[in-house]
């Protein structure tokens, strides 16, 4: 089970600077952020946007570009916009997704951000958040597809 704390501060840094950037990406002009997929390689990193009619689909056609990369990356990000209840409010906020692929499990970070009061843009308030754990998808891969397949399939007594 991966456990935040004992994180490569590679990765920690891979996933705060892509958290980083979506807040960046909005904060002159303010959101929705369009949601990404940020990945890296080795020390290659990429990044590409996803601008659809609507913003779900966004979300998931970077889903299906993460699943479909070969080879995989060694950490990917998602990120996109959306809202998280904090004290008894509503809160806009960037939220990523982020990947290792030696890990059986992903986390999801949020910031939230406010608009401004004075201009536009937006700027962020509070700390960022570890909102929880999700399902990683590079450990889900093609890859290790066939092994989890197996696993399933045998018997309770067998594993």
């Amino acid at each position: 089970m991966a456990e935040i704390n004992n994180q490569s501060e590679k990765f920690l840094d891979f996933m705060f600077n892509a958290l980083d950037h979506g807040v960046d990406s909005i904060s002159d002009g303010g959101g929705p952020l369009i949601p990404f997929l940020m990945t890296q390689t080795g020390d290659k990193k990429e990044l590409k946007r996803f601008v659809t009619e609507n913003y779900e689909e966004g979300i998931n056609n970077a889903e299906k570009t993460l699943k479909e990369l070969n080879p995989q990356p060694n950490y990917a990000v998602i990120a996109f916009d959306g809202f998280i209840p904090w004290e008894g409010k509503k809160y806009d906020a960037i939220f990523v997704r982020a990947y290792d692929k030696t890990q059986d499990e992903g986390f999801e970070f949020c910031q939230r951000y406010i608009q401004k009061t004075e201009g536009e843009g937006i700027e962020p308030i509070g700390n960022s958040a570890l909102v929880g754990k999700t399902p990683n998808m590079l450990y889900s891969s093609r890859e290790n597809e066939s092994e989890i397949l197996t696993k399933i399939k045998k018997p309770w007594w067998k594993f």
